[in-house]
C-alpha cells in the first residue's frame, strides 16, 4: 500500500524530492501530496462550474449569499465565508450583478449598508449545480469509508486550526 501511495503514476514523490534536495522531509512530502490531491480534486469541480458559466470563487460567493437568506449578505459577510480569504469580493459581486445572478439592495434599517441578494437566475443556477456537485464529491471519495473520511477531516481540521490567526504553529 505504501509503495502504491508513494508512486502514483509518474509522480514519485520521495525520489523526486531526494534528487532535487538530497533529502526527504516528511513535512515536505505531506505538503506536496496535499497540494497534488487538492489539484486532482478541484479539476472536476472547476469543470462543473465552467460548464455553468461561473468560477469557483463566484460559486463560493453565491453560496454565501444563499446562506444569508432573503435579507441578503453584505460584502464583509460574504468575504468571511470565502474559501480564499484574498478574493476580491467587490469585483466578484460586480461580475455577479453584471451576469444578473445577484442584485444589490440598500439595507432597510441603514441605507449606507448594501446587501447582496440572489436573483431568480442565481437561485436557479445554484439549484442546477447542487446535485451534480454532490455526485462529484461522492465519486471523488468513494474509496473511503465513513471512518476514513472522519480521520481525513480531522487531520485537515488540524491544519486549518493551526493556520488560524492567533494560533501557535506548534499545536
Amino acid at each position: 500500500m505504501t509503495d502504491e501511495i508513494e508512486s502514483v503514476g509518474s509522480f514519485c514523490m520521495p525520489e523526486m524530492i531526494a534528487a532535487e534536495t538530497g533529502k526527504v522531509l516528511a513535512e515536505q512530502e505531506a505538503y506536496l501530496f496535499l497540494i497534488r490531491a487538492a489539484e486532482i480534486l478541484s479539476a472536476p469541480v472547476a469543470d462543473l462550474f465552467a460548464a455553468n458559466g461561473i468560477s469557483g470563487k463566484q460559486y463560493n460567493a453565491l453560496r454565501a449569499i444563499r446562506r444569508a437568506g432573503a435579507n441578503g449578505a453584505t460584502v464583509n459577510e460574504i468575504r468571511h465565508q470565502m474559501t480564499d480569504p484574498r478574493a476580491d469580493v467587490t469585483r466578484l459581486i460586480d461580475r455577479l450583478v453584471r451576469d444578473r445572478l445577484v442584485k444589490r439592495r440598500s439595507d432597510k434599517s441603514d441605507r449606507r449598508i448594501v446587501r447582496v441578494i440572489l436573483s431568480d437566475t442565481g437561485k436557479q443556477l445554484l439549484a442546477n449545480i447542487d446535485e451534480p456537485l454532490l455526485d462529484v464529491h461522492r465519486a471523488q471519495f468513494r474509496q473511503f469509508d465513513t471512518t476514513a473520511l472522519e480521520q481525513l477531516k480531522g487531520l485537515l481540521k488540524k491544519i486549518h486550526v493551526a493556520a488560524a490567526p492567533g494560533q501557535s504553529s506548534d499545536q
